[in-house]
């Protein structure tokens, strides 16, 4: 049998497709197997010498520490959320003129208050002869003694800021 230049021609472009789906085929195989290989590194990172055994257990070890501490950490968070409760966190202040014949609103009233609205109101009272200072306790935004109208603004003003 006599192959023909035509035929020649045909065979010799099936081969060349062939060929070039090969070449893509191997591309393609060679570009997943990177992937694989970077997925692979990323996971025997902190492994010995390929023991995937022991890494995978020090992996579990290392998880069951971070558990525990998380809940360490939580239970540490809650008191501490607790006993900042009763810091001083908001604070309110009144400065006014405690006399006609005194200028300046050189007299306040300052609340220190907790997030309940517990704490004191410190009042001063400053005249051209002398200075006085009065503090109050407040439970629950409730004097234990009566109160002037610049202590319970104060209050009212504390009250109002952000935690």
């Amino acid at each position: 049998m006599v192959i023909t230049e035509t035929q020649l021609i045909i065979i010799g472009a099936v081969v060349g497709v062939v060929a070039i789906l090969a070449l893509l085929v191997a591309a393609y195989a060679w570009h997943e197997f990177a992937k694989v290989r970077r997925m692979y590194r990323v996971f025997m990172t902190g492994v010995d010498k390929g023991n995937l055994e022991q890494g995978l257990l020090g992996l579990a070890a290392r998880i069951e520490n971070l558990t525990s501490d998380s809940q360490i950490q939580g239970k540490e968070l809650r008191e501490l959320e607790r006993r900042l409760s009763f810091a001083i966190q908001r604070v309110g202040m009144v400065k006014f003129n405690a006399f006609n014949d005194v200028g300046g609103e050189m007299s306040f009233a300052i609340a220190l208050l907790d997030a309940a609205g517990s704490g004191i109101v410190v009042s001063s009272i400053y005249g051209r002869a002398e200075a006085r200072v009065y503090a109050k306790s407040v439970e629950k935004r409730v004097a234990t003694s009566a109160l002037s109208a610049e202590e319970s603004k104060a209050i009212d003003e504390a009250m109002q800021t952000r935690k």
